[in-house]
């Protein structure tokens, strides 16, 4: 659905994150924490006995909220790295990781792969990048092997802060670069931060000075946005030594620099949800045919190199076009994919770290403190900055392992069987066989897989469907929609206890 703004057509945003629609409707709330009615928590509550180990392996997240431009229409917690608070992070991260150490929920976790978003984590020091990951590897057993990537722009990062990184073991940088278009970047506040000549040429250094593994951000739905520039910014996207890649959708925020600007006619409108449909479908099948392998239905690699096949990558078919003959890459077979698979499908362990960041422990789904200071004055105080969250019981487990596995697109039924000592069909066979009439998903003997292409345009319907009965409408846990849920729990009490 579209408005137009003085003859400027944007996407409405509010009916972009409307967090509820029912099949044939789309739903377009991104998915990706589970479950969603939560309420208060603490480190307490979520790490004392009775342990429920997932195994003896983990993830980790880190977050780092700092940007040293932040862009006009960004909708991320950030904050300019121009202030004395960013040491102060630093110092706060450094307690976390030390803190969680001691728990003896994590006694003999082996860490099995990281991540470092934000923000921007390389826009902090290398000195203070080289801390942090120290500290993580001098508290936490780290597996052989452990696959670790850092989110940064290109120009926040240098040869001296990769060899810090690659050091301490990072093997693989996120580059959020969103398009190669110069005056689009100029409309998106990134001038600062990088042009087309600067971000080709931070590839190219990258991968010169030994990083194999790079990831690069692209978005559809920027301001001025044609099929045309889209397609050459796909080109120059396969013609770098990039190995995988996630597109996003462009929102323009309510009161945002952008949003006054399309008002007034400052800057060309967005394309429309239909446009923005056909460039997303084009770059789909432009990828694949070319021989780059699904991960999700917005994030690629590839193409397949016999280098990944002697790694043992294997893939499976995506649609049953023969004239399309698409593959996805099965996940479990790639150790680049462990945080995905552990995190999503497996229901495992993933310590989180920083402001704001979402982790799961001991069947605990949780949130850290989302404001700044009052994390980093918990965390110095030698607090575990948790907040919010929920516990999971077995039936909760069992629906979280297809609500987030099934965004990766199939889930293997010998995976959920080891995980929860059933078969999938036998827990959801209504949802399932629901699913499977709409042709929105195929069952196997193998696995449970999203078709494609019709499964892939309805994939948060699909994920919803396995939402339990706690959180079904509920929107995903956020620290404002959090309130909002508290708020319509306290007077259904307030209702209860006035008819009694």
């Amino acid at each position: 659905m579209e408005t137009k703004v003085d003859g400027v057509i944007t996407r409405n945003y509010l009916d972009t994150l409307s967090f509820w629609r029912e099949y044939p409707e789309r739903d377009v709330e991104f998915v990706r924490w589970y479950p969603c009615d939560v309420d208060y928590l603490s480190a307490d509550q979520a790490l004392s006995p009775p342990y429920a180990k997932t195994g003896s392996t983990a993830t980790f997240y880190m977050h780092i909220p700092f940007c040293n431009n932040v862009c006009t229409s960004c909708p991320y917690n950030k904050f300019s790295t121009r202030s004395s608070l960013v040491e102060r992070y630093v110092g706060a991260l450094t307690e976390e990781i030390n803190l969680y150490s001691q728990q003896a929920y994590l006694n003999d976790v082996e860490l099995i792969s990281g991540y470092l978003g934000g923000g921007t984590p390389t826009a902090l020091s290398a000195d203070q990048l080289e801390r942090l990951l120290r500290q993580i590897r001098s508290r936490f057993p780290i597996k052989p092997g452990c696959s670790i990537t850092v989110e940064s722009t290109p120009v926040d990062i240098n040869e001296r802060k990769l060899k810090v990184l690659m050091e301490q073991g990072v093997d693989r940088i996120s580059l959020g670069i969103q398009t190669f278009q110069d005056k689009m970047l100029r409309d998106l506040g990134r001038a600062r931060t990088h042009t087309r000549e600067r971000s080709i040429k931070t590839i190219e250094m990258l991968y010169r000075e030994g990083m194999q593994n790079i990831c690069i951000d692209l978005m559809i739905g920027i301001p001025g946005q044609t099929m045309d520039s889209w397609e050459e910014d796909l080109d120059i996207l396969m013609s770098l030594p990039v190995n995988s890649f996630s597109v996003y959708l462009y929102l323009v925020l309510p009161a945002s620099d952008t949003f006054f600007r399309l008002q007034s006619g400052q800057m060309p409108a967005c394309p429309s949800s239909e446009e923005q449909d056909a460039m997303y479908w084009r770059m789909v099948d432009k990828v694949l045919s070319r021989g780059y392998l699904a991960v999700t239905n917005n994030d690629f690699g590839g193409p397949l190199t016999q280098a990944w096949l002697d790694l043992g990558v294997k893939t499976f078919p995506v649609g049953n076009d023969p004239a399309k003959p698409y593959k996805g890459l099965d996940l479990s077979s790639f150790y680049l994919t462990d945080h995905l698979t552990h995190s999503w499908s497996k229901c495992g362990d993933m310590l989180a770290l920083g402001s704001g960041a979402y982790g799961y422990l001991n069947h605990h789904m949780f949130l850290n403190e989302p404001d700044v200071e009052k994390y980093v004055a918990m965390a110095l105080e030698g607090k575990i900055p948790i907040t919010m969250g929920a516990y999971t019981d077995k039936s909760e487990r069992m629906a979280r392992s297809l609500v987030l596995g099934l965004k990766l697109l199939r889930v293997k039924r010998e995976d959920f069987k080891e995980a929860h000592g059933v078969d999938m069909y036998e827990v959801f066979r209504e949802q399932i066989d629901w699913l499977v009439e709409k042709k929105l998903v195929q069952l196997t003997n193998e696995a449970l897989e999203v078709t494609f292409p019709r499964g892939w345009f309805y994939i948060d319907n699909i994920s919803k469907k396995f939402y339990t009965k706690p959180n079904y409408r509920l929107p995903q846990p956020s620290p404002s929609s959090t309130d909002i849920l508290r708020w319509r729990k306290r007077m259904s009490t307030i209702a209860r206890e006035a008819v009694a």
